[in-house]
């Protein structure tokens, strides 16, 4: 279709056929949510497409996601035009203490009120974080589930060190569980899911709580 429908139809199932392969914890609850949408022709709507400062390391990002899931890559360079990218109201460079973060950061929903699939109490998007940033510790009353797309890069939860983690890996923060993330010299981009209570946004949390 013209619209752009079968562009993001293709996208959600190869995200859905990408987490179906993986193990790890919050994947089962969120493919089982995902299920429950309506992705009709019916259902869809056009988004207003619209870029942000941080959409420049996208074709680097998507580039490097050939060789985690090539189908993904596929489908993320057929819709990444399409998307409609964002921008959380409660951050700024200096709520998060790093001069230039929002050139560097943008997220686009694919399942939501402001995504091409209306979602049912149930997020789903795409993030992308440019290199060297930290995104401080944030919390919500969401569940979410992470699949990181490129790496390395370094989380935490709640009072635990940052750890590494790689392309591939899968992350669940239970619903307002401080988390954090650092960037290294590559961009980040992500798959998001908040599976249930997304009415309210993330908001920034003092550090280490």
């Amino acid at each position: 279709m013209e619209d752009g429908y079968d562009a993001m139809a293709t996208l959600v199932q190869a995200i859905a056929a990408g987490l179906m392969r993986r193990g790890g914890e919050g994947i089962e609850p969120s493919l089982a949510r995902l299920a429950e949408q309506d992705f009709s022709a019916d259902a869809y709507r056009r988004p207003e497409a619209r870029r942000l400062d941080a959409c420049s390391y996208l074709p680097e990002a998507v580039a490097s996601t050939l060789s985690l899931d090539s189908t993904l890559a596929a489908a993320l360079a057929g819709a990444e035009d399409a998307l409609q990218w964002r921008q959380n109201p409660n951050y700024s460079d200096a709520a998060m203490g790093q001069p230039g973060y929002m050139e560097r950061y943008a997220y686009a929903e694919i399942v939501g009120p402001d995504g091409p699939f209306p979602g049912n109490d149930f997020l789903l998007g795409l993030m992308i974080l440019g290199p060297d940033l930290h995104y401080p510790d944030h919390v919500h009353p969401a569940p979410e589930l992470y699949w990181l797309l490129t790496g390395p890069s370094h989380w935490r939860r709640g009072p635990e060190p940052f750890t590494q983690r790689e392309a591939g890996d899968t992350l669940w923060h239970r619903p307002d569980e401080p988390h954090a993330t650092r960037t290294g010299s590559e961009p980040l981009l992500a798959v998001w899911i908040w599976t249930r209570d997304v009415g309210e946004r993330a908001r920034l949390v003092a550090e280490g709580s």
